[in-house]
């Protein structure tokens, strides 16, 4: 409809004319019928004889004369007679007849009035009154007729003065009138005109004023019977009953004329008059006429009657006049105001403050009892007719209402009289003048405060009320009579809300009785029934919000406003919490939680709260409680629940009641429901309540014998655990739930609009506005029953373009659209759900936890049940309900170990602290892989670099994607091309979401984690039989055997693969005979299943890039742990399946090849016996995978080892030495091509170079001497092409030549020892003879060689010293041509002679004997008889006798390096002429050139002769005792424990540091750092170990000489027997780049000197690397290795680790492009510079065939 205001639409119309307006036939409405003039006036007599006789029957009437005997009646003066009615009576009846016209009617009944009204009541008698009241005839309402016929009636009765004998018949025919005229009115017609309308309207008022008119007089009332009155009523009670039963908005008919504008009577919004925007001068127009609603006229005209008529009706008639007025009042209904002591503002219709000042008289009268009585039957429904019950039940409850608010406010207006009388006083304490109002004085004292109107009186009827108001049928059109229904709740929730707000307005000192407060809470648990059973038209639950309790009904907003206290102020806080308890599934989220926290600050979740096991039973009970909706419900509850768990813990009484609560609530779950973190405090409760109970039960009987009997609650819970862990899941297939993760979204409620105060409680009802409406939106809907019927019937009472609003009611800013939300809200921060199954468990995990690693482990029947419990862990780690409950048992099981003692233990910390866990999981993409392998910077080279195909294995197949690359399906050879299959393949089944990855957060937590059990452990050597302190570890290990074989599942099978190799390091949590049993079984199954290939090949859903190859692959880890476990092997044939398999690994992907590299380097130490009948075949493979770059320094780091072994290649062929000595060239030649293509580092390549060498000189040493020559063409071509494309071989090539001519015809050592024969024989001071030199020298440069040649001028004797790069080689030759003159002749040789017989005898090195003797010669300088003597008995009293060494015994070597003792010496002719030849020089052999200048060869000598001949290491080696961690205590050690030592021993040499001449003394000072060191060495390199319990401490507190050496050493060997992890920065030095830590294999304090075999029989070997630094040992991430390999192993790794910290020192930790020199280098730049010097000193002229030239060629003097 369009505006009222809007002139646009309107029609237009003309001016109107109030000067012709005929008034009275305006008031008809009948212009079209408006009388003519009157006639002529005529003599009276001739007039009213000719009209009556013109009218007199049987004369036809007219209308016109009718109309005029009517003028001329009405104009009779009082000189005329007028006639007599009787003549008049024959044309009365005539025209008065039914038969006649309207108009004739009309006519007649104004013939009438004017007889009556000319001749007053006199002139009428009461015959003739009732014969004409029988003119009044029953006919139907006419709008012609109406008027006329009650200004006639009115005439005749003298307006009610008259009525004698005759008030029966008019009251009946007044009831008549009034019925039929609003009948028009009641029933909507289409034919019904605007105009008639409105003449019916007057009508009734005009009939129903003549009644109230006659009523009024008491003559008349006084003849009126019962049967009168109670008509009267009844008439009353149909009009009102039709006119109330008319909708609100009952529509009217449009306006057929623009003079009139109708409007609704709606009660909620009165009518407003249409603006006027025409000129002023229109303002004469009179007011309009409007149409009203049928219930306006009737209520108006039932007031007025009451008014005149309820002082005189008998009580009885209440029971008819309450209904009415209640229903009357529930039709105006408006919205209240807010109870307050201001004047509150009018009622929006005058009706409704009548129809209340009424009912406010009658409940406050007389009658005031039989009123509350009637009041109260009419709160429930009574009437057939639901709408008029409804109706009936609204008025009377908002008649109780506005009575009880007078009540309130008087209350509130005493108090407030109180308080204000209470401050206002004067100066002496009197009380002053209060000036307060009349209003609130009246209000204060009203006189029906004493009625007992109240809500403790009528809590228990409104509540049976709002009870059967809910349980009320609904028959027809059930969504409009339950909005209409709701309304009736909607007062009942509105009374006490009145009384709640009273209670906020109270004072401070004005206490709320307990009564009132429990009569609010009986009424509000029966209307919060009803919103429970209210849905949206979804069929979802109605939301209701407390944070804004705006609801989309006025019912749900009251019930809101009600609910929504603060809690903190609140008297109403013991009743609330259970009512929004039992709305729980209607509130958001963040009102619940809020709800708790009020709760448990209220103390009421507690035991001081009487009810608080029922508030926690429907806290429990929530619905949805774990869903993803209640995020914050159920964390405050769970958290909550813990508070109080732990306050009752203690308490038997309080602690079962709450435990058994929890378990009857916890059985009733569904098996498919999903539950997240928060639901453990629910399970580990149960875990608690088991233990302590089962701890009761046995408090007396410590023992086992009542462990048997399971009838206590400990064993129900234990069996529910059980069955609950083994629940099957509906949609396990996919086991999505196990996984379900909601994650917040960017239109969640929280993000968009965060609460206002999330701090504080809900907005208390004080703050929020009152029901009274200030300014409602035009949208607002009428209540949530309306809302329903609207989108049920297709029409939506908003824009379908509006999105919904969100369920928790929180309202969206404009700008900002509202999101759509499912049928649950989306919480605010990611949470993950599991199911039941894994948080029963936990549970058992828990109970288990605490029975063993709790002081309870001290008592036999707890270990009893904790083995129970352990056995059913371990069943259902495959037959739990659901992947992710089995995935929980193995997170538990697997993280299970055992100390020295084997003593169990659960490790929480440093659970992988060695990395490998993390290592395995980044293989198969379950961690982020470190930069510290070769693998991560191949790949982060490939991802770098374009490849325009995917790399190939040498073998054909494509390397393994299982870190993360794609993977493609190829053949195993590149000619290959797969076969079509063409049998329809099996369907793949869709993986399932990652379950676990690292780092890895536990769904538990673990009571004393990393504490020992006093009483659970997993063997007892004392008692190796069946006990119940002893774990059977061997029933777990059989089940992982069991996973092993045929697990399905990948995320089970991926965990024990990944997990299994560290938890099987732990060797003595499987060291029982039953243990070892299955330890062979699981190595059998081991190697077939990776020796076939058929290892997990039955896993069903693979995750995208991983395949059966990448779980062997892991495999293989654990394979290589199991090495350690050889003695629980029987027989030897599975060591060599062992090796066997790890052969075949080398086949596999590059990781793969890795691990089995590393397990055949610590095979080649642990099962030499293996290794010495597959090493040929491991050589051959080596040879095929070579070319992969990145397995480079594993395979060079592979060769070095078995190198050093002898054993394991004693059956070498002349073809396996060539193998190995084609992989080391190869990868020099990749080294010298290095143009940065390759896939390593250049500090990685630089080591790999470095250690290819040694390869080929170790290996090449270890080729018996007489078949080295074979292998040397071999390996100079292969030198050769590894220096292709240069113009000349590098130096490193130079020094292999070098080297190879050394070794290859002799085993001599690289630098000559000093012995007594050379001390005598080229003593210059025994050979002098007078001033004639005794000894000449002279030096050649031949090649890369320095040769120096010293002879004796007269003996004989020549000494030739050839220095070359690879070491110093000397002669001590006497010609025979120059005879030896024995003694008895003349000048006999004493010397000679005393030499050759003291040849056998070492020298000890004493360069001193030679200067002493210097100056006891004779003064002529000749060396006498007594001089030789001398000098002989000082050499023998400096060389004593020693015992041959003895490595085992600790045997001290001191002086020179006697490595001829250790080894087979032999020599080949060959070996004196190339130690003398210009080798390798590639110039033609010719002279070599005399050296002329003597102070360069001094010079060049002095330099020279202090560079080693063999590479040098230093190592530091320290101890940590129990409990050390600093650097000071540590180093401050002076010995360590017997296995310590032994390690030692194996580990080097002790030598003793003063003279030593040969072996590498590191620096060690023997008056500082003490005489005794440790040292290794072989014909390639020395090894000193910088041992700090050998260093005396002395009085350095900080051993700050120690960390002078140790602390500089790249390289450090820790034994750690502190049983805490090592830390890398232990030792605060800026050196810290490798660690080589050695410690035991299972944790636990050790005393300095235990001495035990079982404890030192494996250890485990880590290396720390500094950040940064790859891979580069074959330790991997640990290696178990047996005490007695365990030093060759560590003294292998640490030349392995020195060589590459060098090379990385050296590059600026692989930042720049430097090479590494070698000492061998060293030497031959040396001997090249000085040739350099040499020749540019005295260069040498070309020759020619010239005279000349040839002179120069011949003359040998020139170059000799």
């Amino acid at each position: 409809m369009p505006s009222q205001n809007d002139d646009a639409h309107r029609p237009s119309r003309q001016r109107a004319n109030t000067s012709a307006f005929p008034f009275g036939n305006w008031r008809r409405g009948r212009a079209e019928n408006a009388p003519t003039p009157a006639p002529p006036a005529v003599s009276q007599p001739i007039q009213f004889e000719a009209l009556i006789e013109a009218l007199t029957p049987p004369a036809v009437p007219s209308l016109t004369v009718a109309r005029s005997l009517a003028a001329a009646l009405g104009s009779i003066g009082a000189h005329s007679p007028p006639p007599r009615l009787s003549i008049l009576h024959p044309i009365l009846f005539k025209l008065c007849s039914a038969e006649s016209p309207a108009p004739l009617q009309a006519a007649g009944y104004d013939i009438l009035t004017a007889f009556l009204e000319a001749n007053g009541p006199s002139m009428v008698s009461t015959a003739d009154r009732l014969s004409c009241l029988s003119l009044f005839v029953d006919a139907p309402w006419s709008q012609e007729l109406w008027e006329a016929r009650s200004r006639a009636l009115a005439a005749l009765i003298n307006s009610g003065s008259q009525t004698l004998g005759m008030e029966t018949q008019i009251l009946r025919m007044l009831a008549s009138w009034i019925e039929r005229a609003f009948d028009g009115l009641a029933v909507m017609r289409t034919d019904t005109s605007h105009e008639d309308r409105l003449e019916r309207q007057r009508s009734v008022e005009s009939l129903t004023a003549l009644l109230i008119d006659l009523v009024r007089r008491p003559e008349f009332v006084s003849r009126l019977t019962e049967d009168d009155t109670a008509g009267v009523l009844h008439l009353w009670e149909k009009l009102l009953d039709r006119a109330l039963s008319m909708s609100n908005d009952f529509a009217l008919s449009p306006p057929s004329s623009p003079l009139v504008e109708p409007q609704s009577s709606k009660a909620v919004s009165p009518p407003k008059l249409p603006s006027h925007r025409r000129h002023h001068s229109s303002t004469s127009v009179p007011k309009l006429s409007l149409v009203k609603h049928p219930a306006d006229i009737m209520v108006d005209a039932y007031l007025t009657y009451l008014s005149e008529r309820i002082v005189a009706l008998a009580p009885t008639y209440l029971t008819s006049i309450l209904p009415l007025l209640f229903r009357s009042l529930a039709f105006y209904a408006t919205p209240l105001p807010r109870i307050s002591l201001q004047v509150p503002p009018p009622h929006q219709h005058s009706l409704e403050q009548r129809v209340s000042d009424l009912l406010g008289k009658l409940v406050a009268g007389p009658y005031a009892s039989h009123c509350k009585i009637l009041l109260k039957r009419h709160f429930f429904p009574r009437s057939q007719d639901l709408h008029v019950s409804i109706q009936t039940s609204r008025g009377a409850l908002r008649t109780l209402r506005m009575s009880l608010r007078r009540v309130l406010e008087g209350r509130l207006a005493r108090g407030y009289i109180a308080r204000v009388s209470s401050y206002e006083h004067s100066p002496a304490g009197v009380p002053t003048h209060l000036a307060l109002e009349r209003g609130l004085m009246e209000r204060a004292w009203a006189p029906d405060e004493g009625a007992g109107w109240d809500l403790i009186r009528f809590a228990n009827v409104l509540a049976r009320a709002a009870r059967t108001w809910i349980s009320q049928e609904q028959e027809a059109s059930p969504m409009e009579v339950a909005s209409h229904r709701e309304d009736v709740l909607n007062e009942i929730a509105s009374i006490v809300k009145d009384d709640i707000q009273a209670m906020d307005e109270r004072g401070e000192g004005e206490e709320v009785d307990d009564e009132e407060v429990e009569s609010v809470g009986r009424v509000m648990r029966e209307l919060v029934v009803y919103v429970r059973t209210l849905k949206t038209p979804d069929g979802g639950l109605v939301p209701i919000s407390l944070n804004r309790p705006e609801g989309s009904s006025p019912f749900l907003s009251a019930i809101a406003n009600i609910l929504a206290q603060d809690f903190k102020t609140t008297p109403l806080f013991p009743v609330l919490p259970s009512i929004i308890l039992s709305l729980a599934d209607h509130l958001p989220d963040r009102d619940l939680s809020q709800l708790l926290v009020n709760m448990a600050d209220r103390q009421l979740l507690s035991p001081t709260s009487l009810a608080w096991l029922d508030d926690w039973s429907s806290i429990l009970a929530i619905p949805n409680l774990f869903s993803p909706t209640r995020h914050t419900t159920r964390q405050h509850a769970m958290d909550h629940l813990q508070s109080v768990w732990e306050f009752v813990k203690d308490i038997p009484a309080y602690r079962k009641p709450l435990a058994e609560l929890v378990f009857d609530v916890w059985k009733q779950h569904s098996p498919n429901e999903l539950e997240d973190q928060t639901a453990l405090v629910a399970w580990n409760l149960l875990a608690d309540e088991a233990v302590l109970r089962l701890v009761e039960r046995h408090a007396d009987s410590p023992g086992t014998d009542e462990c048997e009997a399971r009838e206590s609650f400990c064993e129900d819970i234990l069996d529910f655990l059980d069955s609950v862990a083994r629940e099957q899941r509906q949609d396990d297939d996919d086991d999505a739930a196990s996984i379900l993760t909601v994650e917040s979204a960017a239109l969640s409620p929280p993000a968009i609009i965060p609460p206002a105060n999330t701090a504080v409680a809900s907005p208390v009802l004080s703050r929020v506005a009152s029901e009274y409406p200030m300014s409602p939106p035009k949208d607002a809907l009428p209540s949530v029953m309306s809302l329903l019927s609207s989108l049920t019937s297709g029409m939506p009472s908003r824009s379908q373009s509006k999105p919904r609003r969100s369920t928790n009611d929180m309202p969206l800013p404009a700008e900002v659209p509202s999101p759509v939300l499912t049928a649950i809200d989306i919480p605010s921060t990611s949470t993950s759900t599991n199911p039941r199954s894994v948080g029963a468990v936990i549970a058992m995990i828990s109970v288990f936890s605490q029975l063993v690693f709790t002081p309870l482990a001290q008592s036999r029947s707890s270990l009893w049940h904790a083995r129970l419990v352990f056995k059913d862990l371990v069943e259902l780690t495959s037959n739990a309900g659901c992947v992710r409950a089995r995935l929980t048992a193995l997170q538990f099981l697997m993280r299970l170990r055992v100390d020295r003692d084997h003593r169990l233990y659960f490790q929480k910390h440093d659970h992988d602290r060695d990395g490998h866990i993390a290592a395995l999981a980044a293989l198969i993409n379950r961690a982020e892989a470190g930069p510290n392998t070769v693998e991560d910077l191949m790949r982060d080279e490939e991802v770098r670099r374009a490849r325009p195909r995917v790399p190939q294995e040498r073998d054909g197949r494509r390397p393994s994607t299982g870190r993360g690359g794609p993977r493609m399906d190829a053949s195993r050879s590149r000619s290959r091309v797969p076969t079509r299959v063409l049998s329809t393949p099996m369907p793949k089944l869709k993986p399932r979401e990652q379950m676990w990855s690292i780092p890895e957060v536990l769904p538990f937590s673990v009571a004393a984690s990393d504490v020992s059990s006093e009483g659970m452990t997993s063997y007892d050597p004392t008692c190796p039989g069946t006990s119940e302190s002893v774990l059977r570890s061997s029933l777990y290990l059989s089940k992982l055997v069991e996973i092993l074989e045929g697990e399905k599942e990948w995320e089970i099978l991926s965990y024990v693969l990944c997990h299994l190799p560290t938890q099987l390091a732990n060797k003595h949590l499987f060291c029982g005979p039953r243990s070892k049993l299955v330890i062979a079984k699981l190595v059998n199954m081991f190697c077939k299943g990776l020796s076939d290939n058929s290892f997990a090949r039955q896993v069903e859903r693979w995750p995208e890039n991983i395949n059966a190859r990448d779980a062997q692959g892991i495999a293989f880890h654990t394979l290589t742990v199991l090495i350690s476990y050889r003695r629980c092997l029987e027989t030897v044939q599975p060591l060599h399946q062992l090796v066997e398999v790890f052969l075949h690994g080398l086949s596999l992907q590059p990781s793969t090849q890795r691990c089995c590299l590393h397990a055949l380097s610590l095979s080649s130490f642990e099962l030499q016996a293996s290794m010495t009948k597959y090493l040929p075949r491991i050589m051959e493979k080596l040879s095929q995978i070579m070319s992969n770059s990145t397995m480079a320094v594993h395979i060079i780091d592979f060769l070095a080892i078995v190198g050093s072994q002898r054993s394991l290649y004693v059956n070498f062929t002349e073809s396996d030495y060539k193998m190995v000595f084609a992989v080391a060239l190869k990868y020099l030649e990749q080294h010298n091509r290095n143009d940065g293509s390759s896939s390593i580092s250049w500090a990685l390549s630089q080591h790999v170079r470095i250690m290819s060498y040694y390869i080929v000189y170790v290996w090449f040493l270890a080729v018996d001497m007489p078949d080295r020559h074979r292998h040397v063409s071999f390996i100079v071509r292969q030198l050769l092409l590894a220096n292709s494309g240069r113009s000349d071989v590098d130096g490193p090539t130079e020094v292999a030549f070098d080297w190879l001519a050394r070794y290859t015809y002799a085993s001599a050592d690289p630098r000559p020892a000093k012995s007594t024969l050379d001390e005598i024989v080229m003593n210059p001071t025994l050979q002098g003879k007078g001033s004639e030199p005794a000894i000449s020298e002279k030096t050649w440069i031949l090649g890369n060689s320095v040769v120096t040649i010293r002879a004796l001028a007269r003996r004989g004797w020549i000494e030739v010293l050839s220095r070359r790069a690879s070491g110093l080689t000397k002669f001590l030759v006497r010609a025979e041509n120059v005879p030896m003159v024995p003694l008895g002749d003349v000048d006999p040789d004493l010397v000679s002679i005393s030499a050759m017989l003291m040849m056998d005898r070492e020298d000890d090195g004493d360069e001193g004997a030679g200067d002493d003797s210097t100056e006891e010669m004779n003064g002529n300088g000749d060396a006498t008889v007594d001089d030789i003597k001398d000098a002989l008995s000082k050499t023998a009293v400096s060389s004593p006798s020693t015992p041959r060494p003895d490595p085992v015994t600790g045997y001290v070597w001191s002086r020179s390096a006697p490595s001829q003792r250790r080894k087979e010496v032999a020599i080949d002719p060959s070996y004196f002429a190339l130690q003398l030849s210009a080798y390798p020089d590639k110039r033609p052999a010719g002279r070599g050139r005399l050296v002329t200048d003597k102070s360069k060869l001094a010079t060049f000598f002095r330099t020279f002769d202090r560079m080693p001949v063999i590479d040098t290491h230093k190592v530091g080696v320290m101890y940590v005792a129990p409990g050390q961690e600093h650097e000071t205590e540590i180093l401050r050690n002076t010995h360590g424990s017997p296995a310590y030592t032994r390690f030692l021993e194996g580990l080097g040499r002790l030598i003793y540091l003063r003279g030593q001449a040969d072996v590498y003394d590191g620096g060690l000072d023997p008056d500082i750092d003490g005489e005794y060191a440790y040292a290794w060495w072989d014909d390639i390199g020395q090894i000193l170990f910088h041992t700090a319990t050998l260093m005396p401490t002395g009085d350095d507190p900080n051993c700050m000489s120690k960390k002078a050496h140790i602390g500089n050493d790249y390289v450090r060997i820790v034994w750690n027997d502190s049983g805490k992890p090592y830390k890398f920065d232990t030792l605060s030095t800026q050196f810290q780049f490798v660690n080589i830590v050695i410690e035991p294999h299972s944790r636990g304090a050790i005393a300095a000197f235990s001495n035990n075999f079982h404890e030192h029989e494996y250890f485990k070997v880590t290396v720390q690397r500094a950040p940064g630094m790859v891979e580069f040992t074959p330790v991997g991430d640990f290696k178990l290795i047996s005490a007695a390999n365990l030093p060759q192993l560590v003294r292998q790794i640490s030349l392995l680790a020195d060589w590459f910290v060098t090379v990385w020192q050296s590059t600026d930790k692989d930042t720049k492009r430097e090479e590494i020199v070698t000492n061998w280098r060293s030497r031959l730049d040396a001997i090249q510079r000085f040739r350099d010097q040499v020749q540019a000193a005295d260069p040498v002229p070309e020759p020619d065939d010239s005279l000349a030239g040839q002179q120069r060629l011949r003359d040998f003097t020139t170059a000799y």
